[in-house]
């Protein structure tokens, strides 16, 4: 590549990587011992060395020249290699902060949501697409391609999809998938070796949680599929839910969390759509349906405490 290689050979030498990850072990091996050559090259010969003026066997030359050449030429290849294997292989990352959205434009059409506090790691490769999710949670919009497969691994699960639309969350305790278009299959483990005719199928409409290397197909009904997706539009549904669940949901977007003073008071049911940096409206609506006060303390959080005064508050 240094050596002038044109466009067709420098695509010669990215197939060859991508072709099998064998190649990349070898290549970074020669890439290791052109490097030292390089350094050997660039040191003085010791000034005890005497020289020599003659070749003792002159049919030798030619055949340590070829020799030479041959090196040489390995070493070149070595660094088309190594260098294409690095631009080829090194993942883009993109994440949000806190409260933080944002949509991401890969360079196929796919689109990525990323939800607060989340981080994507994006491998494009000629014969795949692999997405790593390293934190947090995200929707792909996956661009038609049905020859290179569109890959996204979370905590050891891999989800693999063609021209779909589907939203993977990294809660505490399990992988959470939610199909929303197509089809998406999942794997328990990215090395699980499985027939991919044997893997489950999510279609469009259902969910998954993956756990330990076991997949739950986990079927929604058109509430839950809407509750799930809600932060795409900066919003939180609850249906019902408990409101230590709801302080949780509020507090992946907030830096100073909501802390529930009372535990007896978490297991209070409540529902509504806020959007997701408006705590402050949920807290008048909680205060206003149930006996309940809120504190703001000084390290910026606030506390939600029972209404002493009132005997009918749990606890």
């Amino acid at each position: 590549m240094t050596g002038g290689a044109d466009e067709a050979e420098r695509q010669a030498i990215f197939d060859w990587v991508d072709a099998d990850p064998r190649h990349a072990v070898a290549f970074a091996r020669m890439q290791a011992a052109w490097e030292v050559a390089e350094r050997l090259k660039a040191s003085p010969p010791s000034l005890d060395t005497p020289q020599q003026t003659e070749v003792s066997n002159p049919r030798a030359a030619p055949q340590r020249r070829q020799v030479m050449a041959g090196l040489i030429t390995a070493g070149v290849a070595g660094i088309a290699v190594a260098t294409g294997s690095w631009i080829w292989l090194r993942p883009e990352t993109y994440q949000t902060r806190t409260g933080e959205r944002r949509i991401v434009v890969l360079s196929d059409g796919s689109k990525v949501h990323l939800n607060t506090a989340t981080r994507v790691e994006v491998v494009m490769a000629k014969s795949e697409r692999q997405i790593k999710l390293a934190a947090g949670e995200a929707l792909f919009e996956v661009a038609h391609d049905p020859a290179r497969p569109f890959y996204v691994d979370a905590d050891g699960a891999r989800m693999t999809a063609v021209g779909t639309a589907f939203n993977v969350r990294l809660r505490q305790e399990m992988v959470e998938l939610t199909v929303t278009e197509g089809i998406v299959s999942v794997a328990p483990t990215v090395t699980a070796k499985v027939e991919r005719v044997n893997l489950p199928c999510i279609s469009a409409g259902g969910g998954a949680v993956i756990r330990s290397g076991s997949v739950a197909e986990t079927p929604l009904t058109d509430d839950a599929l809407e509750q799930r997706t809600a932060w795409r539009e900066g919003a939180i549904e609850f249906r019902g839910e408990t409101l230590g669940r709801v302080v949780k949901e509020f507090n992946r977007y907030r830096t100073q969390p909501i802390v529930i003073a009372n535990d007896r008071l978490a297991d209070l049911r409540v529902g509504g759509r806020f959007q997701v940096d408006d705590a402050d409206k949920f807290l008048v609506a909680l205060k206003s349906s149930f006996p309940v006060d809120t504190i703001r303390a000084n390290d910026g959080s606030t506390l939600i405490v029972s209404r002493t005064q009132d005997s009918s508050v749990p606890g």
